[in-house]
């Protein structure tokens, strides 16, 4: 036999008044639950909106100065150039192991 701390009533009214108690707290923790899902969401489309706008502004401000983001032109093609540069060596690997 289960135990209660309070027994359920036994008078009908109250119990149709408890039922009636139980679903307002139920509906009014939905409609709370909700709004705070809303304010969320809403936070969300804000803050993404924000960085879509950022991003755009970026690329349009890479564009202006010649650069296309986005785009796989950014590498220069080969024209068949030659790079024609003297160098000398300071150090060498040999160098540094013999030390």
């Amino acid at each position: 036999m289960p135990y209660y701390i309070n027994p359920p009533p036994q008078n009908p009214l109250v119990r149709l008044f408890a039922a009636i108690i139980a679903v307002l707290a139920l509906v009014g923790t939905f409609m709370i639950g909700m709004a705070a899902f809303l304010v969320i969401a809403g936070i969300g489309v804000i803050a993404g909106t924000a960085l879509w706008l950022r991003v755009a502004w970026i690329k349009r401000k890479l564009r202006k100065s010649g650069v296309h983001p986005g785009a796989h032109t950014d590498i220069p093609k080969a024209t068949g150039q030659v790079i024609d540069a003297e160098y000398t060596v300071i150090s060498d690997s040999q160098d540094q192991s013999e030390k």
